[in-house]
């Protein structure tokens, strides 16, 4: 969500609100700084979760609210019970789906749940939503496209509808065939090509060539997928996402096919590892989304910074969208680089250290 969305959905939220100095309250985004320290002025305890672990870090620093908690699951644990949540519409209706879901299910009987983004963003569709889960949602305003509604929890328990598939706060367990074997990983809403194996994954994983890797860093690895498959060809693998559901997906997945030999940790990029950290190989499908918004900022600094945590002789490796230039970026940050395969819709770069 763009910052200009943020703005105008927190300015609908804090029209439309009043927070009690008793009350607990349950933000499920950590994107508007401006909501969570109005909100922290007023009500006794503000609770943060996000998906986005270098979110998460940033507000650990600036945020100085004694009464602000954040929180690494993307979900609440329903151990604790709120007056009122807050979801700001998300990319991905399932995963819109699981995030109200959570919030409802962590409030209060009587409680509000508020409900607020972009039209475009998919607002009206979420809205509609609740309406159907919990037999009310009321629109209370608009601003600039965008809109605010309210569902007042008014039963102990919601069933989730049958319709909607399985709940998506629970991870679901794929088989996947790819040129290098069978594998089973978890997954859910919220994480990158949930359903299935997407198809840059699936055409790198058609292409890897191991060389001498004994060691490997996969970036960006959703469900676990790469890294899982390379365990089985080298002494160790870490895996990495700034997502936290991926990081959790991957952990189970790794636990799921008894591998030993791989580590997963969360980390903004390289922001989780220093100098010490040399690996043979840095492969990466990196995501060049941010919300609803393009972005290559990621990518350029996959690609800039890999040659610090490579070993002599070490491989840079990530597929692409044909369509996004990053030829000239490999070649400032490697002097051997090129593209590996290429077909109409994806591109196979690669950047070797001398």
């Amino acid at each position: 969500m763009a910052n200009n969305s943020i703005w105008v959905s927190t300015d609908l939220v804090l029209a439309n609100t009043k927070y009690g100095e008793n009350e607990r309250i349950l933000i499920m985004t950590g994107d508007s700084v401006d909501l969570i320290e109005a909100v922290a002025d007023v009500a006794a305890e503000v609770h943060i979760y996000d998906i986005n672990f270098s979110t998460l870090k940033r507000l650990r620093h600036y945020i100085r609210h004694e009464n602000v908690q954040f929180f690494d699951d993307v979900y609440p644990s329903g151990e604790i019970e709120y007056d009122t949540a807050i979801v700001f519409v998300p990319k991905g209706r399932d995963f819109g789906r699981a995030q109200m879901w959570s919030a409802i299910n962590s409030l209060k009987t009587g409680g509000d749940l508020f409900i607020v983004g972009p039209n475009k963003g998919g607002a009206k569709s979420l809205i509609k939503d609740a309406e159907e889960a919990f037999g009310n949602c009321q629109v209370m305003d608009y601003k600039k496209s965008h809109r605010v509604a309210v569902t007042r929890k008014e039963n102990d328990h919601y069933e989730y509808p049958a319709d909607w598939g399985a709940i998506p706060t629970e991870k679901q367990f794929l088989s996947i065939e790819t040129e290098m074997g069978t594998i089973e990983v978890a997954t859910q809403p919220g994480v990158f090509s949930w359903q299935e194996l997407d198809e840059g994954t699936a055409y790198l994983l058609d292409d890897l060539v191991f060389r001498d890797a004994k060691t490997a860093l996969d970036i960006g690895c959703g469900y676990g997928i790469i890294g899982a498959l390379l365990a089985s060809k080298m002494e160790h693998v870490t895996l990495s996402d700034n997502n936290l559901l991926a990081v959790s997906c991957a952990k189970a997945t790794i636990e799921r096919n008894n591998i030993s030999n791989a580590t997963v940790i969360a980390s903004d990029i390289y922001s989780e590892f220093d100098a010490n950290n040399q690996f043979d190989l840095i492969i990466s499908n990196p995501p060049f989304h941010r919300g609803f918004e393009m972005q290559t900022d990621v990518t350029h600094k996959i690609i800039t910074r890999a040659p610090d945590y490579l070993a002599a002789g070490g491989r840079l490796v990530l597929v692409a969208n044909a369509f996004l230039k990053y030829e000239e970026v490999m070649q400032e940050a490697f002097r051997e680089s090129g593209i590996r395969q290429k077909n109409e819709k994806f591109k196979i770069m690669e950047g070797i250290l001398p």
